[in-house]
């Protein structure tokens, strides 16, 4: 079960289900300020042509390489281990923290919001407040929005 509706006797249709993640106000914005300068590169003087046209050519290769090849790998490999360990830390909190799910009842114009430890805890509070809200009964003031 995860989402329900639920009908109130004055035809005010909620929708009740768990929050996973929990909603940020707002994000913090950082400055980034000025990048620091960079010292001018070059070769020197003594630096043969042919020194620097296999450079050259070696530097193009390396990027094609690396675009073609190692990006993507690299690429995936990093977005898979940031799912596995977010996947991983969320499951953690949630089982082992006993963190608290936060149940809601939402319509157009309100929102009802509680908190409730463990999994049965909280398809404890949605059916309670789902029996509330469809008895015509207002819910326990907790948190409205």
């Amino acid at each position: 079960m995860f989402r329900r509706s639920v009908t109130a006797p004055d035809g005010t249709k909620y929708t009740l289900g768990r929050r996973w993640l929990p909603r940020w106000k707002q994000l913090a914005r950082v400055d980034p300020g000025s990048a620091p300068d960079l010292p001018d590169g070059g070769f020197d003087d003594d630096t043969g042509i042919f020194a620097t046209i296999f450079l050259a050519i070696f530097a193009v290769i390396a990027a094609i390489f690396l675009a073609l090849v190692l990006f993507n790998v690299v690429a995936i490999a990093i977005e898979l281990v940031i799912f596995l360990l977010a996947l991983f830390a969320g499951l953690f909190s949630r089982v082992v923290l006993r963190r608290p799910w936060t149940v809601y009842a939402k319509s157009k114009h309100m929102t009802h919001t509680r908190h409730a430890v463990g999994w049965r805890g909280s398809r404890r509070a949605l059916r309670a407040l789902g029996e509330q809200l469809a008895s015509g009964v207002q819910p326990a003031p907790g948190n409205r929005r």
